[in-house]
């Protein structure tokens, strides 16, 4: 099975069924904000990669056409910036709603035909414009008759095509104006856009300008899911170093900052994502080994300080890892994999290093518990027990045990029996257990499973 990031289903009579991040409450006071909105009007709804802005926006969207009969479209601005004319992408979109919602409407289908034909217009001028720009005028007489000749030419064609392209422009929102008023005249009609920060930088801000100059019409509304960091960037890319803050305010009314989630649930959405269980299942492994190991995710998550792209690429792996294991493996591999696939990604040097030597074994556990506080004693001492056990020879791994146990007879804390627990308990009870040959099984995997691109696709993350 091939690990490929899929949607979530969003069910018509249960919108929120797999809402795993429980934002039915946030949607519902964004809608009542939104269906009560006339004039023209912007929303971003902003959040970091990997907050879920897609689904959210997903749900959104579904909520408003089921609770409050508001039409609506959504697009995705990276898929379509091929097109290089973001205002044949918005008005097709629109083109296409009216057609498949109302195909026996007679005159919405003249009403459509109408804002295509403005739209084109609006796009011939725009051509049109750039050559009568870029003409060159003769040059026949002296260079002070020229500049004369090509001053007053150059004003009277930029009066008069001021002029048109006025009129232009005012037919073009009529034209919309008249169409999504027939489509309901009491209710907006909302048009999603997303991905806006992934896309070419310069079809980026083309777009935000279409939506400025063209789109200001009562009863139409935007919605951007945007990563306004990674926005400004691209912004920053065309125009130097600006106050993007002041020029994204050109355009966007209002800001939403969606904040992320809470790692715990984000890890309990990878497990239902990449149906986890189903995976286990076909290896005959059962549930009960999981538990401990989604837990250490979430432990090494919060005391690592993982990202949430860091925590999605570490399950990724983990799962790519499952697919790769023979049947009924042992629960400590897995447990091993997750621990050093996630100090590979968060920390490659510091990997390479530990596995050369370079480095000692408490400057490995000063990365895996970068947050002080944390009190999850069991979880923190088998960290520690893989760590101490790491690329060592089966002499020094004896030696390891041996000192633990010694220390055991002094320290009869449950602290020390869990460690040496960890380091002495053969998985099948049955001869001797090395715990560094694991971990050097478990290391060959990571190196194959670390050959694969773990770039996400946010468009398709479950939240």
């Amino acid at each position: 099975m091939i690990v490929k990031n899929k949607e979530i289903v969003i069910e018509r009579d249960d919108i929120f069924a797999n809402d795993v991040l429980d934002r039915e409450g946030l949607i519902d006071n964004l809608s009542k904000i939104i269906s009560t909105t006339t004039d023209p009007f912007v929303l971003s709804i902003d959040a970091d990669w990997g907050a879920g802005k897609t689904t959210f926006v997903r749900l959104l969207k579904a909520h408003l056409e089921k609770e409050y009969e508001i039409q609506s479209i959504y697009f995705s601005a990276w898929e379509e910036d091929y097109s290089k004319e973001p205002l044949i992408s918005i008005v097709g979109k629109i083109d296409k709603h009216i057609g498949n919602n109302f195909s026996g409407n007679k005159d919405l289908k003249k009403l459509s035909k109408l804002v295509n034909k403005s739209t084109a217009k609006v796009l011939i001028r725009g051509v049109s414009a750039f050559i009568k720009g870029s003409t060159g005028v003769d040059v026949g007489g002296g260079i002070t008759e020229v500049v004369t000749e090509f001053s007053e030419k150059t004003a009277l064609d930029l009066i008069e095509g001021y002029k048109k392209d006025e009129d232009i422009t005012k037919n073009f929102k009529d034209s919309i104006g008249k169409l999504l008023s027939s489509v309901d005249s009491e209710k907006p009609f909302v048009i999603f856009i997303d991905e806006l920060d992934r896309c070419r930088p310069l079809y980026s801000i083309e777009l935000l300008e279409r939506i400025k100059h063209l789109f200001n019409i009562d009863n139409l509304i935007f919605i951007l899911s945007i990563d306004k960091k990674q926005l400004s960037e691209s912004i920053k890319s065309q125009y130097g170093g600006i106050d993007t803050n002041n020029y994204l305010r050109r355009f966007i009314d209002l800001e939403y900052r969606l904040k992320n989630p809470n790692k715990d649930q984000f890890c309990d959405a990878l497990f239902q994502k990449y149906n986890f269980d189903e995976a286990l299942k076909k290896k005959d492994i059962k549930r009960i080994y999981t538990d401990g190991h989604v837990n250490l995710l979430k432990h090494l998550a919060k005391s690592m300080d993982l990202t949430l792209r860091e925590i999605e690429q570490i399950f990724i792996q983990f799962i790519i890892f499952t697919q790769t294991i023979q049947p009924r493996f042992y629960e400590v591999y897995f447990r091993v994999f997750i621990l050093f696939s996630a100090l590979k990604i968060k920390d490659s040097e510091a990997f390479l290093d530990f596995s050369s030597g370079k480095i000692s074994n408490q400057d490995i556990l000063e990365i895996f518990f970068s947050i002080i506080g944390d009190d999850e004693r069991h979880l923190n001492i088998i960290v520690k027990s893989i760590v101490l056990s790491a690329f060592k020879s089966d002499d020094e791994f004896k030696d390891l045990v041996d000192e633990q146990e010694g220390l055991l007879l002094t320290d009869k804390t449950e602290d020390q029996r869990i460690m040496v627990g960890e380091l002495t308990n053969s998985p099948d009870g049955y001869g001797e257990y090395y715990l560094n040959k694991i971990i050097k099984t478990v290391v060959r995997k990571l190196e194959f499973t670390d050959q694969f691109n773990f770039e996400i696709d946010d468009s398709k993350m479950p939240l």
